[in-house]
């Protein structure tokens, strides 16, 4: 799953109904709290009308129910990777309604709370309905659309030959940035030969990227969204060094200057 939800300061796994089903306190003049259930529905909305379909759903609540916290995985995959959001909602004034999402969310208890989108809303007067949808609304939206410009990033890779020379510098560069370990050198040799050996594009960034990535599997979601973010520094490092390539049809610096639009 694309997505984890941990327990690490009493929070117990619970169903939706269970989640759903608590109340919501008396608003004040400063203060304006949001049923768990209105969260989940202005997600549900947004998600929908998106024409995204959720596949899995997982839930906790600490504080006899007052704090919730939550993870969706997504129908819609990047790089093989389903996209995820993660919830959380309190009733007790401890921390403000927050939405994340991307290919690797990670969402706790004890309120750590990442993804490639992440927004947080107080539970002030100005927190209404209105503004929970839209909050949820441009959580989605945020997420698709960086989700559609990696996927381009991403495709683009298969027209990069990677030479032997290539090939080494960019393995030792991302052993030093920290993407893996010296360690697992040889395992990633074994990686970068499955890859070539099930793709036609092999010997490419396309190769190079996907062995990497095959090398992260079984490392938690926490330490695979760093260690993405690393990697793909280093290739983009690598395209600009190389922009000559991508500069036949400047789909590189085009590609770029749309990333930078985004803020996540």
């Amino acid at each position: 799953m694309s997505a984890t939800l941990m327990s690490d300061s009493g929070a117990r796994r619970a169903s939706e109904e269970a989640v759903c089903a608590i109340g919501e306190p008396e608003f004040t003049k400063t203060w304006h709290p949001v049923s768990h259930s209105k969260v989940i529905s202005s997600l549900e909305t947004a998600v929908k009308d998106a024409g995204i379909a959720v596949s899995n759903r997982q839930y906790s609540l600490g504080q006899e129910g007052l704090n919730m916290f939550g993870v969706w995985e997504l129908d819609v995959q990047s790089n093989g990777v389903n996209w995820a959001m993660g919830i959380r909602n309190s009733l007790n004034k401890k921390f403000a309604v927050g939405v994340c999402a991307g290919s690797h969310v990670f969402v706790c208890d004890n309120l750590a709370f990442t993804g490639q989108f992440v927004e947080f809303k107080k539970h002030t007067s100005s927190l209404d309905m209105v503004t929970l949808n839209a909050l949820a609304s441009r959580a989605i939206k945020g997420v698709t659309k960086k989700m559609e410009i990696f996927t381009e990033w991403h495709t683009k890779l298969k027209d990069f030959e990677l030479e032997e020379t290539a090939f080494k510098v960019l393995t030792f560069e991302s052993m030093k940035r920290g993407v893996f370990a010296p360690s697992k050198f040889n395992q990633f040799l074994n990686c970068y030969k499955e890859e070539n050996d099930q793709t036609e594009h092999s010997e490419s960034l396309y190769a190079f990227h996907g062995a990497v990535t095959r090398l992260m599997r079984g490392t938690s979601l926490f330490q695979v969204q760093r260690n993405s973010d690393t990697l793909n520094n280093v290739i983009d490092d690598y395209m600009d060094l190389n922009s000559e390539k991508a500069g036949q049809t400047g789909f590189w610096k085009t590609l770029k200057d749309r990333l930078s639009m985004f803020s996540f």
